[in-house]
């Protein structure tokens, strides 16, 4: 065990910094993404001009609301002003432009891979406080190496931050629930207060932390009086709460002009459209059970459960196992009867006729991007932990709470995620996949201690393993991190239909090395492809650009190929842009991920007019 920690740890913490760091320089310039130009060339300068000209209320820069995005990109402007650039994407490019077009990128993304990298280190320490070496080791590895984590701390983006501040909130809280040290305490409220300035979904936490005092009362094995532990409780709910909302003031200028800027943030934030009534609701009851009734009510409610608590941490587990496998039944049938495909081309239109189909499907979804989104070797870990704290009827130890709470957290996002008409696609779930891979990591742990793998499997040997494995896994996808799927996902199928541009600097580089490139006239169906690209191109479905030019080729992707279909027919009079999709006749096609179906083509234009 002193190996482990004084000599094992340290080389393998040092490998994966040395490793990550290796593999994001070398992409930081020349990846382009999509969506990232409302960063690079509008928001992160809008804001920090705001904050120098004090005009607080313009920092209200998007209604996610970003503005940790904004922060640490704008170290960026120390380096360039991007809106002289700006206007360069679709324009054609000299070489001096595009190279300080790829020096925008570098020096803007730079500073959040760099803090998600250092941050890994955070996860660890607080891993390594809750569960000890190994644990915290096998958590460390399996986030750190996650190809589609990885991916997304590479892009100017509030979800390349919101999977570290929404995971270490929860982590920080149980951490402070151990050692009942009140700094992790507040630490939890600044990370939640980070989260919530980060993406508003984060609000979903309010009501998590409301939740946990109760599941926590029902699996203390030594129950204290229960209205000494729910005003105690409430203390500690109120400080998470407003150390957040404190955060979210101090580093949001808009909010000092205009209270309604915090009220939509926290409390009156859109992702609680549907469900804050609920959540009052249940807030109410109780605060009018604690001071009418003193406790009659919740104490029968939480003593019921205690009494039956395995039944409860088997219905959640059973509950969590089925979507698990029926979402890998569904896939392996051929997407019958759902068809997640549909449902995650368009996330944000699931509404259907009944709700079986809409929420059932929604939630099932969810969990197909979760499964295919990690190693096999995690999701096999993942099972088995579930699988574990199913059979499990004795004393419940840390391990087996934070599985439990872990998954009702997953399945409690995808529920409000439905409810919501929206299916959680890899990136608006990104903050759930350093969750499952913790739960990994306690699987993996308990797996090393069975007996018959014991005998044959150290913890050192264990955690090398798993290493080996995991770093072949993101070399394996190498460029393509974002676009990762796991080996068990059917060829055919592909896990990230929203993808965030992987394969478009390929292909502007190879439009690039044509013969007298900056002539040609392409259009493209997403940007990314066109800000690396020195000739002209268009992007859209108006009729008036498609008439105004003759294009020379025309590049479609797979990721876009549900947008396509949806808009061309408003336009296939001048052009069949639907057939760029289906032909087979193209000049190059770049494959993404190893995926035939994950492609950006480059067509000849001159076949698809009427």
């Amino acid at each position: 065990m002193n190996m482990l920690k004084k000599i094992v740890a340290p080389i393998i913490i040092a490998l994966i910094l040395a490793i990550n760091l290796f593999l994001g320089f070398s992409r930081l310039g020349i990846y382009s993404a999509v969506d990232e130009p409302y960063w690079t060339y509008g928001r992160t300068s809008k804001f920090w001009n705001a904050v120098k000209n004090y005009k607080w209320k313009s920092t209200s820069v998007n209604d996610k609301p970003g503005i940790t995005v904004a922060i640490l990109s704008g170290f960026g402007l120390l380096k360039y002003d991007p809106m002289q650039y700006k206007y360069l994407r679709d324009e054609q490019k000299t070489d001096e432009q595009l190279g300080h077009i790829r020096a925008i990128n570098f020096y803007f993304r730079l500073p959040i891979f760099l803090f998600c990298t250092m941050m890994l280190l955070v996860f660890y320490f607080f891993l390594k406080k809750l569960f000890g070496n190994t644990i915290a080791l096998f958590g460390f590895i399996l986030i750190s190496f996650s190809p589609i984590i990885f991916g997304v701390s590479l892009i100017i983006n509030p979800d390349s931050l919101l999977w570290i501040f929404l995971p270490l909130s929860l982590l920080s809280y149980f951490v402070f629930k151990k050692e009942e040290k009140k700094s992790y305490l507040i630490l939890s409220g600044f990370f939640m207060g980070l989260a919530l300035l980060t993406k508003y979904v984060a609000n979903i936490l309010y009501i998590f932390f409301f939740m946990l005092p109760f599941l926590e009362y029902i699996f203390s094995e030594e129950k204290p009086p229960l209205q000494k532990y729910l005003k105690k409780s409430f203390i500690n709910y109120l400080i998470i709460v407003g150390v957040s909302v404190a955060i979210f003031f101090v580093f949001y200028p808009a909010t000092w002009v205009n209270f309604n800027v915090l009220l939509k943030g926290t409390f009156l934030s859109q992702a609680f459209k549907t469900t804050w009534p609920l959540f009052v609701g249940v807030f109410a009851f109780i605060v009018f059970d604690i001071f009418a009734l003193k406790n009659k009510v919740m104490q029968f409610i939480l003593n019921f459960f205690s009494r039956y608590r395995h039944y409860f941490v088997q219905i959640v587990s059973a509950i969590f196992l089925f979507v698990i496998i029926f979402a890998i039944l569904d896939t392996y049938l051929g997407m019958k009867p759902f068809d997640f495909v549909s449902i995650l081309s368009s996330p944000k239109g699931i509404g259907a006729s009944n709700i079986f189909n809409s929420y059932v499907g929604a939630i099932l979804a969810d969990t197909y991007s979760l499964i295919f989104g990690i190693c096999p070797l995690a999701l096999i870990a993942l099972i088995f932990a579930l699988y574990k704290n199913l059979r499990r009827k004795a004393t419940y130890n840390l391990e087996a709470c934070i599985i439990l709470y872990f998954s009702i957290f997953i399945l409690f996002y995808y529920f409000a995620s439905s409810v919501n008409n929206v299916a959680a696609t890899v990136r608006y779930q990104i903050t759930l996949y350093p969750l499952a891979l913790i739960i990994s990591a306690i699987g993996l742990s308990q797996i090393i201690s069975l007996e018959k793998i014991r005998k044959y499997v150290s913890r050192i040997l264990a955690i090398i393993i798993v290493f080996t494995i995991s770093l072949i896994g993101i070399f394996s996808i190498r460029p393509f991190y974002f676009a990762f799927a796991s080996p068990l996902l059917p060829q055919k199928y592909l896990l990230n239909y929203k993808d965030m541009g992987d394969g478009s600097y390929e292909t502007a580089r190879y439009l690039n090395s044509l013969p007298d490139a900056r002539s040609i006239v392409i259009w493209s169906d997403k940007g990314a492809v066109c800000a690396e690209f020195v000739g002209k191109c268009v992007i859209g479905y108006s009729k008036k650009d498609l008439k105004s030019y003759h294009f020379d080729y025309v590049i479609a992707s797979s990721g876009r190929k549900s947008k396509t279909f949806k808009l061309a027919p408003g336009v296939d009079s001048i052009i069949d842009l639907k057939e760029a999709y289906l032909t087979e006749n193209y000049i190059k096609k770049v494959i993404i991920g190893g995926r035939e179906e994950n492609y950006v083509k480059i067509v000849p234009a001159n076949m698809l007019y009427k």
